[in-house]
């Protein structure tokens, strides 16, 4: 009874509370200059791909004591034109500020625009068994666990047998372009509505060193020829990861 009542309290207080930060948040809006932001009105509900309407949108003026960064990722009401007809890439519950990662990026440029003079494209086969595409995006790093070809045994230890070799190896790290078809997140994907291809593939980019694929990437290609071409497995490395 007690534990009841004292949870019925502590919502009590958590509402009153809410509606102080509110009122106080009203007063300051009156006393100060203000910042107006985009937010999708309390009543709609918009879903991945919708695209935003006037009638979904309303002003939000919050005061500049309390914008913080705020102006900093999200677009403000006089921008408001520029995103009606955008689409969303997330749900919309309602009463939300819409931020800059909430629209469709711009499309995406052709894949040979991406790629500097002494880079090229080349497709990777990868086995969708041990794969999971849609948690890979364009821009991550990449390497590759493909059968090892031949090359030294590990050095035996004092007193015992050497250890077994192993029979794969890890070759990367390459930089992704496309996962199939998909050269954008896959919630962007289907804000635009753009239709996925099977992902069994993935493009990487590999420089050129005097015309030739450089060492880990001619490394790479040999190992795939020697298997059969058989799909690779793929390790993603940390965004933070930093290639010696």
């Amino acid at each position: 009874m007690k534990g009841g009542l004292g949870l019925a309290l502590a919502t009590a207080l958590g509402i009153v509370g809410a509606v102080c930060n509110w009122l106080y948040l009203e007063r300051l809006a009156r006393q100060q200059e203000t910042v107006s932001f985009i937010a999708v009105r309390s009543n709609v509900q918009l879903e991945v791909g919708d695209a935003f309407k006037d009638s979904h949108l309303m002003r939000v003026d919050i005061p500049r004591s309390g914008v913080g960064n705020l102006d900093r990722i999200a677009p403000l009401w006089s921008a408001k034109e520029a995103v009606i007809g955008e689409r969303a890439t997330r749900p919309f519950a309602g009463g939300e500020i819409i931020l800059e990662s909430d629209l469709v990026t711009p499309a995406v440029q052709d894949l040979a625009d991406t790629l500097q003079a002494n880079e090229v494209a080349r497709w990777v086969p990868i086995d969708s068994r041990s794969v999971v595409p849609q948690q890979i995006n364009p821009g991550d790093l990449v390497s590759f666990e493909v059968p090892r070809t031949a090359g030294p045994t590990p050095a035996a230890t004092t007193g015992g047998p050497a250890p077994p070799a192993s029979r794969t190896e890890l070759i990367g790290p390459f930089r992704v372009l496309a996962l199939g078809n998909r050269r954008e997140p896959p919630n962007v994907q289907e804000a635009n509505r753009r239709r996925s291809t099977s992902e069994s593939t993935i493009t990487i980019v590999v420089r050129l060193e005097d015309g030739q694929l450089e060492p880990k990437a001619a490394h790479l290609f040999e190992a795939l020829r020697l298997a059969g071409n058989q799909g690779a497995r793929v390790q993603l490395h940390s965004s933070r990861y930093k290639p010696e």
